[in-house]
């Protein structure tokens, strides 16, 4: 009964804020009661309830930009207690419940993108409080990802989504929507390495050439032929989905320019322009169809920005996305995308 009333809370504190902008400190209340325990560990209740490293770096961000520390020095603490690092001293990726029934380490294989949010939000808590073990955690994770998850390959800088497992000969596997802009950008503030500006430059570059099927679309995951410097769909994950979707968000957070902003959104603001009588869900850039619903309302909400940032219109797509909310109280990373949307 208790769960039923606080995700009724949570539905109507959203849904009001899409009608009059409600206070995003109630969307950050509301968040924490529904994804952080008093333990301070973030849970992902459609994914086995398990603790993941990018749920870890999102949530110390939102912290910090909420100024709550409490909450913050909460999460950290129990991830410095709980979440092991592996040979290459950077954290594994999956904690939870394993099949003997004990709650532990399951996959030390280490996320890059999670890394680099949970670094960030460590030098912007440190930058507001001070704190030596932030600014330390920070630096010891920043100088292991450049080390194991950066490399500079022909003549790019490209960003593994993890130390282990994406290269293999001449082909490299990548995930575009790793492509942090916000993150490549102001991280120069703490770390003044050249290699942040080339991985921007690289970045752009590859969203540009990896584009598929006649939407243009980024896929999930791309193929990199390191020989032949050319970008392919990796024939086992041909969509644009749950994974790049997020793509388009991390451009419009960035601080590209306006003109570069807009090259690497056409393909995005061209596929949401379609949506005028319902919204449209993933996208099979080999076959070219196009999946209806199968979106949480996180992606309906990115949508939505792209719409009200480029005058498209398409007021449906908040009525749907009230409408989804109705059905994904538990949904952790829908209410993250939706988060980042409006902060």
């Amino acid at each position: 009964m208790l769960n039923n009333l606080r995700f009724f809370i949570i539905f109507l504190s959203i849904t009001t804020h899409l009608s009059a902008m409600a206070d995003k400190e109630a969307l950050w209340r509301n968040y924490k009661e529904s994804f952080i325990q008093k333990d301070g560990r973030v849970i992902d209740y459609k994914n086995s309830d398990i603790t993941h490293t990018e749920g870890i770096g999102y949530t110390l961000y939102f912290a910090q930009y909420f100024n709550d520390k409490k909450t913050f020095s909460l999460i950290y603490t129990w991830y410095k207690n709980n979440i092991k690092k592996n040979s290459a001293h950077l954290p594994g990726w999956k904690w939870g419940k394993s099949v003997d029934g004990e709650w532990k380490m399951l996959d030390m294989n280490s996320a890059s993108d999670a890394n680099l949010w949970i670094a960030y939000a460590l030098f912007l808590m440190d930058k507001k409080e001070e704190n030596d073990s932030y600014r330390k955690e920070a630096y010891t994770l920043l100088e292991n990802i450049k080390k194991y998850q950066i490399k500079n390959i022909a003549s790019q800088t490209y960003l593994l989504p993890a130390e282990n497992g994406f290269i293999n000969k001449d082909i490299l596997v990548l995930n575009p929507s790793y492509m942090l802009f916000e993150i490549f950008q102001n991280i120069q503030y703490f770390d003044k390495d050249a290699l942040w500006k080339k991985l921007i430059k690289s970045s752009c570059y590859l969203l540009k050439k990896a584009r598929f099927s006649k939407l243009a679309l980024n896929p999930d995951w791309i193929q990199v032929n390191l020989k032949k410097n050319s970008f392919a769909l990796d024939k086992k994950k041909t969509l644009f989905s749950y994974d790049a979707i997020r793509i388009p968000l991390n451009i419009m957070r960035s601080s590209l320019s306006k003109t570069q902003k807009r090259e690497l959104l056409e393909p995005y603001i061209n596929y949401v322009s379609m949506m005028k009588e319902f919204s449209l869900g993933s996208v099979d850039l080999d076959l070219g169809k196009i999946f209806l619903y199968d979106l949480s309302y996180g992606h309906l909400a990115i949508y939505s920005k792209i719409a009200k940032e480029y005058n498209l219109g398409l007021k449906n797509l908040d009525t749907e996305l009230t409408q989804r909310m109705k059905k994904e109280h538990e949904n952790y990373y829908a209410y993250s995308l939706y988060l980042f949307t409006v902060i």
